[in-house]
């Protein structure tokens, strides 16, 4: 059967899960009002699609970098008092965004020192993201027992795109009411609000590996996700879905160019893949679909990809708005598979290791995707970039088919004793 039932609430039997959860809404919103308010703000300024690609760019290449070096500290130190440390430093970044565009406004710096400014600000976030994601991806497994795992990571996934979908909403609100300033600083007290939840997690201690340079330290972990075969085609899927379905990016420049809509437009569909993630996450808390995942993957991607080609044709709001609505949908079933294969295939000594290979492998997806869409759309517009993306993903996915028949029915006990006998 391939959803079976489950505890709904389970992984909040856990104080510090709960003040985690508190701290990853925070973040939430922070990172989506902050990121549609300087896209918006910067389109407006330079009516150039590619400045919204190069943002993807620019924070991507530190986060790669820094990923690396978080997930070896996360699994060597004590990962709860680095993601501690790290969020702290994501308070001042919206301080500083807002201080720039003050300046812009009262004509006191020019507009290319303000492009390379908030491109340096990008940068810083990626950095700190480098560190952070890895920190907290591997500390949640400490935080609960392990027959809540699926339920921890279904709550994950719905407590991001909850978030997701306010966020939009508020930062649509706040810039067409009250405008940018306003925006940033609601932004500042969410980073505020996030920091000291990290700070009331209770103390603890982790296990750690041997001293190893920190490349042999990586190559362990990438050896393993190279092992694990289900977990290895999951990711994959799921990174060629995020470089050819890319559709988030160019959301201002669909809602101002095709829809002749402002903010507010802008606001509800970027809130449309999130209430259908949100929607969905409301079955898989009570349906895990967690069996057959590689399954699952295949037939999400291959879904998405044709959602893709119908909103590629679309020239209608509310259109639109459903097929954002059920891509996101689809995209919160392989985040939940994903979730739960990180969280039950590596043993805990790789847990910060792998959590910082798939975040590097996934955000690189979002933002090349982002970069890949935004330089195809200057050059050939919206609709045929979709349409190329939409195309290529459908066509993988079904290469992908006539390569893993033969796992498609593989169950995860299977995977998780290639790993006991291995460690053995």
């Amino acid at each position: 059967m391939p959803f079976l039932r489950s505890d709904a609430f389970a992984a909040f039997r856990s104080r510090d899960f709960s003040l985690l959860s508190i701290n990853q809404f925070c973040l939430v919103l922070a990172i989506v009002m902050q990121e549609i308010a300087i896209s918006y703000a910067l389109y407006q300024i330079t009516q150039d699609p590619l400045s919204l690609g190069l943002i993807a760019v620019v924070e991507l290449i530190p986060f790669i970098g820094f990923s690396f070096i978080g997930g070896h500290w996360a699994d060597r130190y004590n990962r709860q008092k680095i993601l501690q440390s790290s969020f702290c430093w994501s308070c001042t970044i919206p301080l500083l965004f807002s201080v720039l565009f003050n300046g812009y406004e009262k004509q006191q710096i020019t507009q290319d020192f303000l492009l390379w400014s908030i491109y340096l600000l990008i940068f810083c976030l990626g950095v700190i993201r480098g560190i952070y994601s890895p920190a907290f991806n591997s500390l949640r497994p400490f935080l609960i027992s392990t027959d809540a795992q699926a339920n921890a990571a279904t709550w994950t996934s719905s407590i991001w795109q909850f978030g997701a979908i306010i966020a939009p909403l508020c930062a649509g609100l706040l810039l067409s009411q009250f405008g940018l300033k306003l925006t940033l600083m609601v932004v500042f007290v969410f980073c505020c609000l996030g920091s000291v939840s990290l700070l009331q997690l209770s103390k603890r201690t982790f296990p750690t590996t041997f001293e190893t340079k920190i490349h042999r330290s990586l190559k362990e972990a990438f050896h393993f996700m190279l092992q694990q075969r289900v977990l290895f085609w999951s990711i994959l899927l799921d990174l060629i879905t995020a470089l050819f379905c890319s559709i988030v990016v160019l959301l201002p420049i669909i809602t101002q160019d095709i829809l002749q809509l402002g903010a507010e437009g802008l606001s509800l569909l970027r809130a449309a893949p999130a209430l259908g993630i949100c929607i969905m996450m409301f079955v898989l808390l009570h349906f895990s679909p967690t069996q057959n995942a590689l399954r699952n993957m295949l037939l999400i991607c291959t879904g998405i990809a044709m959602l893709t080609l119908l909103f590629a044709l679309s020239k209608l709001l509310w259109l639109s708005f459903i097929l954002l609505v059920l891509i996101g949908a689809l995209d919160s079933i392989g985040m939940v598979i994903r979730q739960h294969l990180l969280q039950l295939l590596p043993p805990k000594q790789l847990f910060g290791r792998v959590a910082a290979l798939n975040g590097i492998l996934v955000t690189s997806g979002n933002q090349l995707g982002a970069l890949q869409s935004s330089l195809t759309t200057r050059y050939l517009s919206v609709t045929p970039t979709l349409f190329i993306g939409g195309s290529i993903c459908l066509s993988f996915c079904l290469i992908s088919f006539f390569f893993t028949r033969h796992l498609l029915k593989t169950p995860l006990s299977h995977e998780k004793h290639t790993i006991l006998t291995t460690e053995k």
